[in-house]
């Protein structure tokens, strides 16, 4: 399952590079964004909006775009 790359919309409206690991081209099992404060991986949902400085009501759910 290779990583993908696109963009990521955040529930707050904010929009980020990213790369998603995407499994049978829908359900979302990681993703990887870059933010002002560097590379962003999702692993626990709470940790992963705390290091964008959101909470995870600003986070998720979140909607992605792939680039072709």
């Amino acid at each position: 399952m290779p990583w993908k790359q696109g963009k990521i919309k955040l529930a707050d409206g904010t929009i980020y590079p990213a790369e998603l690991l995407i499994e049978k081209g829908k359900e979302v099992w990681n993703v990887k964004i870059q933010s002002e404060g560097g590379l962003v991986e999702e692993i626990d949902p709470d940790h992963f909006a705390h290091k964008l400085k959101k909470s995870p009501d600003d986070v998720y759910p979140f909607t992605y775009e792939l680039d072709n």
